[in-house]
């Protein structure tokens, strides 16, 4: 009897002792197993957003990072925009898009492009004009054109009698076949008029920056200020018009989806013709400039004061405000401040700036 006491008290014993230890490590080390991971999870995060590297380098026309500074020579491109001259081809391309009045109400296209190895054809390219030259010599871009008006294709940038010291430009009356081609399907399948069938491509205008010693490999500063977050405390501008001298428009619409403005003209959407796609673009700006029209040879032609200060609009994310602009000399870019004085911030990525008359009617928004 004594015997069987003692072996059912050493059985209770290791029951008492084993039961109690085999639940409770489980909970403690579950908890503290959650715990920790929480713990790491918060510490891991915390360490992320403290070592993201900062943006030390912004494409100069864009403002999208870069790993280094952008080194190179833009190219400025006289780009037909008449009815009669749609679609035009590799528009899309360019980083900064003029729109300036050529005479009589019509507007022509001066697209600068940085990233000519993206872009194929480019066209139909038309002359100069004095402005065009202006507006070109403020970005340190060659301008390639096909000919101009008499003081256009001399390198003048107004008509007072100023000429462009050291002028780069790329004549196609000067290089002809070596850099610009005429697409002849164009013209004789598809009904285009010769002078809207000249076109060059990206690949032929690095050529040209190369061969006439233009790529001088120096770092590009405009001196624009950009942010991802860009936010303007201005009226809401979901559509927008900009008015030309005549009748010429052009309309732009604000998708918030995805923060960029499409634009129409002539009653349809500007296509690209290399990709079938809408223009879009993230900054909109219309600078309003003083305008005449001077004999220039034989004909009149329309001349606008680019340099000194003016008025103008900057839209963007929707948002629209009045601002100023600037420019001391015609080798340096627009100044852009609000009314107050406050540098203007763009938003990272593509520009419209049409450049129209005191005369034009003011922008419409809403």
């Amino acid at each position: 009897m004594k015997r069987t006491a003692t072996l059912l008290l050493a059985v209770c014993l290791l029951l008492c002792a084993c039961g109690p230890a085999r639940e409770v490590p489980e909970i403690t080390t579950t908890e503290t197993t959650m715990e920790t991971t929480e713990t790491t999870v918060e510490t891991t995060m915390e360490t992320t957003e403290a070592t993201e590297p900062p943006i030390l380098y912004r494409h100069p026309l864009t403002g999208e990072p870069l790993e280094e500074p952008f080194k190179g020579r833009p190219v400025a491109v006289s780009i037909g925009n008449t009815k009669a001259a749609l679609p035009q081809y590799g528009i899309s391309g360019a980083d900064f898009f003029f729109e300036v009045e050529a005479e009589g109400g019509i507007t022509r296209f001066l697209p600068i492009f940085t990233d000519l190895d993206a872009v194929d054809a480019i066209g139909p390219i038309r002359s100069a004009r004095t402005f065009f030259n202006n507006l070109a010599a403020g970005w340190n871009a060659p301008i390639a054109h096909c000919g101009g008006s008499d003081r256009g294709i001399k390198g003048y940038y107004d008509l007072t009698g100023s000429k462009i010291s050291g002028w780069n430009h790329i004549d196609q009356f000067t290089y002809g076949k070596k850099y610009f081609y005429r697409d002849l399907d164009r013209n004789k399948n598809q009904g285009y008029a010769w002078e809207h069938c000249l076109f060059t491509t990206g690949k032929n205008m690095q050529t040209a920056l190369n061969d006439l010693k233009y790529n001088t490999g120096e770092i590009l500063d405009y001196g624009l200020l950009f942010d991802e977050n860009v936010s303007l405390e201005g009226e809401a501008a979901n559509q927008i018009t900009v008015s030309f001298l005549g009748k010429k428009t052009s309309e732009f619409t604000y998708d918030g989806a995805t923060g960029l403005y499409s634009i129409r003209q002539y009653d349809r959407d500007l296509i690209d013709g290399a990709t079938g796609k809408q223009l879009t673009f993230k900054n909109i700006f219309v600078l309003y400039a003083k305008q005449e029209k001077q004999k220039d040879s034989n004909y009149v032609r329309s001349y606008y004061d680019l340099i000194g200060s003016g008025d103008g609009y900057f839209a963007v994310n929707g948002k629209i405000v009045k601002i100023k602009w600037s420019r001391e000399d015609v080798k340096k870019p627009f100044v852009y401040t609000l009314e107050d004085g406050t540098p203007i911030t763009l938003g990272v990525g593509k520009s419209y700036i049409g450049v129209s008359s005191t005369k034009s009617k003011p922008v419409s928004y809403q």
